[in-house]
């Protein structure tokens, strides 16, 4: 049904499958956003009991409105198809995330509050879910709870005129394990039978297992109606005594031993959760997202003011540490998508949703002259509700001081109580020259647009706020992140050179700012320098948690460092796990996480986390675009002995690559030539092998600044030798490998280069299957040791690489086998993202030697 339309729906892609229909993503034409379209099948279209059901859950969503719950925009019938049209959630599935292992308490609690909040909102209603569980609950890019399909859904009242086409008493429409005993045994659901699934769910989310896991059947309705379940702590030792005592109380069969109710249960959750005053609090604490403000007069040279209110209006509110502010990064991204020019009210909605926003601070302005009108207003995303506060007036050379203003009224419109202590840090402004002042809010706005020549205008306007005003921090800490952007682009150490050095003088001019430091963290990495990066890269966390870069460059500060010590491979793997929870449309995380994966010989794993960065990948370029997973998932496949498919998929991803425009092209493109090399030599085909080695050293020639030169060079010089030394012309092979460790000798020392499908465990581990094409056994298995050393990983391909058969026999080989034994496996859990930065007694000082 995919590219088909439904009424004005256009289908994108299909998202799932169930008793209830068919769930697809399209495009709505008429309103140009996204939604999730539910179809019920035409043969199903017959059967009265579920045309009934279809559309009682149409009246049912229809009649609740709470950002905990997915909004139905449309019911409707076209060509004898029957669909509704919902609200799209962007982000994962509780189920996703718990395929990915147990959740920390405070998130659980957190969970589980937002979710026994939209529960009592619809059982006010007089509506029951009935199918509570893991799959119908997504979380938002921001963390925000919202529960999917009230397909299932009952209504309460006894006179609804629907009532003959429910289910009978005791029928149990949902997943069985997630089924209430009292429902097994032939009684109505109730609202306890809700809290009994979500008990469930909390089981589930604590332990990363059922309850019952592994039974179905008859065995597992006797289990459930028995309810003798294990404890928690017998799958998390961890967990705290009162969350574990609430969770089986939860899920007791007797349904009077369980919460009454949602609200009974909100507060119980929140109570034996053992849930600490400041998490209580950020549930209700005020997440605002600001906005740039609209210039309502016909001088457009004063445009630029509203990019800088909202880039100081967001500093100054950040520094008050009584509300949660989105990053202005996040902002502009899904703004870009949201608000096109003239959109209306609608997509602010839209907007905030998606950020997870509890209120928009938005507004406009006037200059007349010398006088300068600011008049801001407060949107409340649940209920599109508006607070307009007082107009701000006074003189243009006021505007620091008028800004001051806004903070206050923002807050007294939140009914935020605001202190003369709290006002006194945000009192003395950024800087106190205006000319400086419009440079910064001028460079930012080139800087929200991620181009070429925007990144080089705005160098060009914050250099001139700098030199107007040596003191302003903001504009030092653009200036930074502009100079490690421009790096990315141009591959010019002078601009990591120039990212550290403002970045660590808006440090210096104040210390609070947050903005400076995931970009400290890339410029560092990218010099070598890890310890710095990951300290820095942990401040970044610490003080912009909703940052998806934040937490990327951490967890890329970390991958780096895997290659002086593996055991770094784990605290990457959290943090970047952090980032796709963060936003999962940054499609670098996927791609990191995939490499591990790969590295460690967890093939389906890689595949999984690869195949996501291509979904972003297919899409087109825009935020989170990122290349490289059909090179990558081509590896996997040569891995697990499927040479046809690596050779087609390597055939995808030079097709791809060629017709893309991405700074990491020539690289990866000289990499799958590497790869292809690889497969067509295993395979006997030395010629068309060593046509591709040769393409790959051609691309190192033809671009002196591509990124990660020097490791690509040795893939393709050690391909290259492999292939002579398959010919026999051993002398020409020694020569190609000689200067290949040389080379790698020197990437050893300058880590700097990182590159995916590069890591030095891989390249160690390429020379060595080289060397043992020569019968060079001593060498082969001295550069085998330093792939393992230098982070290789993968145990199976060690043991079944056909290359290596000469040495399977040597006792260093077996030796290296065992040490790979003993290495812990890796476990993919995110870490907390509000986790403290750590101390520098936290980093290994292993680190510090690279």
């Amino acid at each position: 049904m995919v590219e088909q339309n439904v009424a004005q729906y256009r289908i994108l892609s299909k998202l799932g499958a169930g008793g209830m229909g068919v769930v697809y993503l399209a495009q709505d034409a008429r309103l140009e956003r996204r939604v999730a379209l539910k179809v019920l099948p035409t043969e199903f279209a017959r059967d009265e009991e579920r045309v009934a059901r279809f559309e009682r859950e149409a009246r049912a969503v229809a009649a609740l409105s709470h950002p905990g719950i997915a909004v139905l925009y449309e019911i409707g019938e076209v060509d004898g198809i029957l669909y509704l049209a919902m609200e799209y959630v962007e982000g994962s599935s509780l189920q996703e995330q718990l395929a990915l292992g147990t959740l920390s308490s405070s998130r659980v609690i957190d969970y589980a509050v937002q979710i026994a909040d939209a529960l009592d909102h619809a059982h006010r209603r007089g509506i029951l879910h009935r199918d509570i569980k893991p799959a119908n609950i997504m979380v938002t890019l921001d963390g925000r709870v919202k529960l999917l399909d009230f397909g299932l859904a009952k209504l309460l009242e006894r006179d609804d005129e629907t009532r003959s086409a429910l289910t009978a008493p005791g029928t149990w429409m949902g997943t069985l394990q997630y089924c209430a005993p009292e429902v097994l045994r032939g009684r109505e659901a109730d609202r306890r039978s809700d809290l009994y699934s979500l008990g469930i769910v909390l089981y589930q989310m604590s332990c990363g297992r059922l309850p019952f896991e592994g039974l179905d059947g008859q065995v597992l309705v006797s289990a459930i109606l028995s309810g003798q379940p294990q404890p928690v702590k017998n799958h998390n030792p961890v967990i705290g005594t009162a969350l574990e005592r609430f969770i089986m109380r939860s899920i007791a069969v007797d349904p009077d031993q369980r919460p009454q109710s949602a609200a009974a249960f909100l507060k119980a959750v929140r109570e034996d959760g053992g849930v600490s005053t400041a998490l209580e609090a950020t549930p209700s604490a005020p997440v605002l997202a600001v906005l740039d403000f609209q210039n309502i007069t016909e001088d457009r040279s004063a445009d630029w003011l509203g990019t800088g209110l909202a880039e100081t209006l967001t500093t100054d509110l950040k520094r008050l540490k009584l509300v949660k502010v989105i990053s202005r990064e996040r902002v502009q991204e899904a703004a870009r998508r949201h608000l096109p020019p003239g959109a209306g009210h609608s997509p602010l909605i839209e907007l905030g949703k998606e950020l997870g926003a509890r209120w928009l601070v938005l507004g406009s302005y006037q200059r007349a002259g010398e006088r300068l009108r600011i008049l801001p207003r407060v949107l409340e995303v649940a209920t599109g509700e508006e607070t307009a506060t007082a107009k701000i007036d006074g003189r243009w050379e006021d505007v620091f001081a008028l800004q001051d203003r806004v903070v206050a009224d923002v807050m007294a419109g939140l009914e935020v109580k605001i202190d003369s202590s709290a006002m006194e840090r945000i009192a003395p402004p950024e800087t106190l020259h205006l000319e400086a002042y419009e440079q910064y809010a001028q460079g930012r706005q080139q800087f929200h647009r991620f181009g070429k020549d925007s990144l080089e205008k705005a160098r060009q306007h914050l250099e001139r706020a700098v030199a107007l005003d040596p003191g302003y921090a903001l504009a030092h800490a653009s200036l930074g992140a502009t100079h490690a952007m421009r790096y990315i682009h141009r591959t010019d150490p002078a601009d990591l050179d120039c990212a550290v050095r403002y970045s660590e003088r808006a440090i210096e001019l104040d210390p609070e700012l947050g903005e400076p430091y995931p970009w400290l963290a890339y410029a560092y990495m990218r010099l070598g320098k890890i310890e710095q990066a990951i300290r820095s890269g942990h401040k970044g966390v610490e003080l912009q948690p909703d940052l998806v870069l934040a937490h990327y460059f951490l967890g890329a500060g970390y991958f780096s460092a895997s290659e002086s010590d593996p055991l770094f491979y784990q605290p990457a793997v959290k943090h970047l796990l952090d980032a796709t929870l963060t936003d999962p449309r940054w499609g670098g995380a996927w791609l990191c996480l995939g490499e591990i994966a790969l590295v460690c010989g967890e093939y389906d794993r890689a595949e999984g986390f690869l195949l996501k960065c291509l979904e972003i990948q297919q899409r087109g370029p825009g935020f989170g675009y990122f290349i490289g997973s059909p090179m990558v998932l081509a590896t996997v496949k040569q891995r697990r002995g499927d040479t046809p498919g690596a050779r087609e998929m390597y055939a995808a991803s030079t097709a791809s690559l060629e017709s893309c425009d991405h700074l990491y092209r020539e690289a990866f493109l000289a990499l799958t030539a590497c790869g292809l090399g690889d497969v067509l030599l295993r395979e006997g085909r030395v010629d068309a092998a060593l046509t591709e080695f040769r393409r790959a050293s051609r691309l190192v020639k033809e671009y002196p600044r591509m990124l990660g030169r020097q490791r690509v060079l040795t893939r393709a010089l050690v391909g290259m030798g492999a292939v002579h030394a398959s010919k026999g012309e051993s002398s020409h092979a020694r020569t190609l490998l000689e200067e290949a460790a040389q080379v790698l000798t020197g990437i050893a020392r300058s880590p700097q280069t990182w590159l995916w499908e590069g890591l030095l465990g891989q390249l160690y581990y390429g020379l060595s299957a080289a060397y043992a094409r020569l019968n060079e056994r001593d060498l082969a298995l001295d550069c085998l040791g330093k792939a393992v050393a230098t982070g290789w990983r993968d145990a199976h391909w060690l043991a079944s690489d056909p290359e290596l058969v000469s040495l399977r026999s040597q006792a260093g080989f077996q030796t290296l086998r065992e040490r790979l034994m003993l290495l812990p496996a890796l476990e993919y859990r995110p870490s907390e993202l509000l986790q403290r930065s750590l101390s520098a007694s936290d980093v290994r000082p292993s680190v510090g030697s690279i």
